[in-house]
């Protein structure tokens, strides 16, 4: 029986936990771990190395301060602010802190910040102080987050459905109360704010949107919450609870949002309402995201971060609070999503444009190099099942050639599943295509090149029959930047069904 090929691409459609293994499509994936899906290609993602490693413990916060031609970039850590502007050992630039969870705002050439426990600070580019700030009933040390909007500075409380406001180009000073307890129909305290441009830039039709814990949000236009004619209640609307007082990023004119059912472009889901997932970023995920919010939703490190130089919307997921994190990655320019796995990140920042995150007791330059600080970078993807152009036949699969580009000897497993039967990662790689070399040798693949990028094209012998057929690749490597383009499979039909 004459064999035949037929090509099936990478997983450029990304991951997708929403869809029946019979529905998925072919250029979707199963798995798709630390492989970054893009247009004609996924890659697997940059790794990352040591920035500033002498902070101490517990770095949780950064953030980038820019104003004019002054930019720096701060660190929490060990009850230190520290100025991490360069690489190295970094310069405390105050000490004593009870909490290292600081959120942060420019404004008017300072910047703010809150901690919920300590006093507020403000830092002017060199210094940082005590912030002035003042409020009738207001234990200013409680004040855990800021926003800023329309000229005026924002702060709220932990376990408060109020928010507190400055007067006009004001960071601190007197703050005037406004009781959203009044507002709301179902209770819970505001978690974070932000703010919503409907127009594509700043303007008038930029609207003040505060995210209760109970899942309503509720939205003001105006620029004075203290005059009822400049400030006016535009709808009270109910999503799934925010997961994280850093659960908010603003992306062009909108705002995506970390709910418990996902996340959600804030101009889609208020005209969708609660009860289903139309609409949201992460529909083809939401399982995954479902099921991770109901599994580690009080673990601290849920932050959304945009990293536009890498075309990378991230939200990080802390498995286990201060030991592991993964992260759901969205391709902004396809919307193809994966999973990061092996980036231990209590928190994100970006500065100068390059993506940091927060570890133990180190912060680290992410999306740098082909290595994580010295380890192995393990990718893991399984497309969906295909059908060889035909569901009515039975197929014999005799081999398969995975099409990939690399830079030098490449550790590669294979291992094939037929029939909606899903390859275990923890088969050897002697039985696949691979003769004989376990996980990490380098003889795992026998192509070695030198010089620049090159294509692999070998093909591996196969023994598997079915209906349908998935192909599962594993790389393991820290020493140069892996392409996969496609998966091509010999196959020879049988009989009809």
């Amino acid at each position: 029986m004459e064999a035949r090929v037929r090509a099936i691409p990478a997983p450029v459609g990304g991951w997708n936990a929403r869809d029946s293994l019979d529905q998925m499509k072919e250029d979707e994936a199963i798995i798709l771990d630390n492989w970054f899906p893009k247009d004609g290609e996924v890659a697997i993602r940059g790794g990352y190395t040591a920035y500033a490693d002498t902070l101490g413990d517990n770095v949780e916060t950064l953030a980038e301060f820019h104003s004019g031609a002054t930019r720096k970039f701060l660190a929490a850590a060990n009850g230190n602010i520290w100025d991490i502007s360069s690489s190295g050992a970094g310069s405390s630039l105050a000490s004593g802190f009870s909490v290292n969870r600081w959120q942060t705002a420019n404004f008017n050439g300072s910047m703010g910040l809150v901690n919920g426990t300590d006093a507020p600070q403000t830092f002017d580019g060199s210094t940082v102080a005590s912030m002035t700030v003042s409020g009738t009933g207001l234990s200013v040390a409680n004040l855990v987050g800021i926003n800023v909007f329309k000229s005026r500075t924002y702060f709220w409380e932990a376990d408060s459905q109020d928010f507190w406001y400055s007067a006009v180009n004001a960071l601190g000073g007197a703050l005037t109360k406004f009781p959203l307890s009044r507002v709301g129909q179902f209770g819970g305290n505001l978690v974070t704010m932000g703010t919503w441009t409907r127009d594509g830039g700043d303007g008038v039709d930029d609207l003040a949107v505060f995210f209760m814990s109970s899942g309503e949000v509720i939205i003001y236009q105006g620029s004075d919450p203290g005059d009822a004619a400049d400030w006016a209640l535009v709808g009270v609307f109910r999503i799934g609870a925010p997961l994280s007082i850093r659960g908010v990023v603003k992306v062009g004119p909108d705002l995506i949002v970390m709910t418990k059912d996902g996340y959600f472009p804030l101009s889609k889901v208020l005209y969708i309402g609660r009860g289903t997932q139309k609409g949201a970023i992460s529909d083809k995920i939401n399982g995954a995201v479902s099921e991770a919010a109901r599994e580690y939703g009080a673990n601290y490190g849920w932050q959304a971060i945009l990293y536009p130089r890498g075309n990378q919307l991230i939200f990080n997921v802390p498995v286990t609070t201060n030991t592991t994190y993964n992260q759901h990655v969205f391709n902004t320019l396809t919307g193809a999503a994966c999973r990061f796995k092996g980036i231990n990140a209590r928190c994100w920042g970006v500065y100068n444009d390059r993506l940091y995150f927060g570890g133990n007791a180190a912060v680290f330059l992410a999306d740098e190099g082909h290595d994580d600080n010295g380890s192995n970078i393990e990718a893991d993807g399984l497309p969906g099942f295909t059908y060889l152009g035909s569901r009515a036949k039975i197929k014999q699969v005799t081999a398969i050639q995975p099409v990939m580009s690399s830079e030098g000897s490449l550790p590669l497993a294979l291992s094939v599943g037929s029939d909606f039967s899903t390859p275990l990662p923890s088969y050897n790689p002697s039985s696949f295509a691979a003769t004989g070399a376990e996980w990490d040798a380098a003889t795992w693949d026998s192509a070695d090149w030198t010089g620049g990028s090159q294509i692999l094209k070998s093909w591996y012998s196969q023994g598997a029959i079915g209906m349908n057929f998935a192909a599962r690749v594993r790389v393991s490597t820290k020493a140069q930047p892996v392409k996969w383009y496609a998966t091509n499979y010999m196959y020879k039909n049988g009989g009809l069904l």
